[in-house]
């Protein structure tokens, strides 16, 4: 598949640019799908679930059917309590309610799970310590 320049349109339709779009989503997917651990133990239906349901988050908050959203973040941290992907949407869901303080503390969650998990390199587990003081930094 070709890589899709971030000035180009986004290929989903909405006319808008992929940079301002679905970029950061398909980051986002990209980062979290190498990352799950192979002694974890999930099926190839389990791996699908876990993706849908993260990707059902962020396809939520945009609308903002952000009761929806948090539904679905509690299932991911229910489900998948050994993947990042609850602790990521959990704060991408509190910052667009804009619940920033508990934002945070969900990036730092995730930042620790980064650091004490095996496949996130050190920009990975950054960018969420950037996120959390960010955050903090607007209170």
């Amino acid at each position: 598949m070709a890589k899709i320049s971030r000035n180009s349109p986004c290929p989903c339709g909405s006319g808008k640019k992929y940079k301002k779009c679905c970029l950061d989503k398909d980051q986002a997917a990209s980062r979290h799908k190498d990352q799950i651990p192979k002694s974890a133990g999930y099926f190839m239906h389990e791996i699908d679930e876990l993706d849908n349901l993260s990707n059902q988050v962020l396809d939520l908050i945009d609308p903002g059917r952000l009761d929806h959203a948090e539904k679905s973040c509690q299932k991911l941290l229910t489900r998948y309590p050994d993947q990042i992907d609850g602790f990521e949407r959990m704060a991408q869901l509190l910052e667009a309610k804009g619940e920033n303080k508990k934002a945070a503390g969900y990036y730092r969650k995730a930042s620790t799970f980064a650091k004490t998990n095996p496949g996130f390199d050190p920009e990975s587990v950054q960018w969420y310590v950037e996120q959390a003081e960010r955050l903090e930094s607007e209170n």
